[in-house]
């Protein structure tokens, strides 16, 4: 399942937190039917939920370059000033 092969990768460059989310494009394209960032903050926020992760993304895109087998989420986390964040999910 899509969730569950995601590759992240995450930098502090000073004392922004960013991230790189890396998925199969067959994964993604066996559940979503185009590229948006809109989809991409769903799948970042659901991301951030399921390792219990308090940050709040900001700054989200996708990428998918033609002939990559590999979509990319890019995006900033920010940290400070958060509650505890439950995007509603409860």
């Amino acid at each position: 399942m899509l969730y569950n092969n995601i590759i992240e990768k995450r930098a502090v460059n000073g004392g922004q937190h960013s991230v790189v989310l890396e998925i199969s494009a067959k994964d993604y394209d066996q559940v979503f039917d185009e590229y948006n960032n809109e989809v991409a903050t769903e799948i970042i926020k659901y991301h951030l939920v399921n390792r219990g992760d308090d940050g709040r993304a900001s700054d989200v895109q996708i990428k998918h370059e033609n002939n990559s087998d590999i979509i990319r989420i890019y995006a900033n986390i920010n940290y400070l000033g958060n509650d505890h964040t439950g995007y509603g999910i409860h």
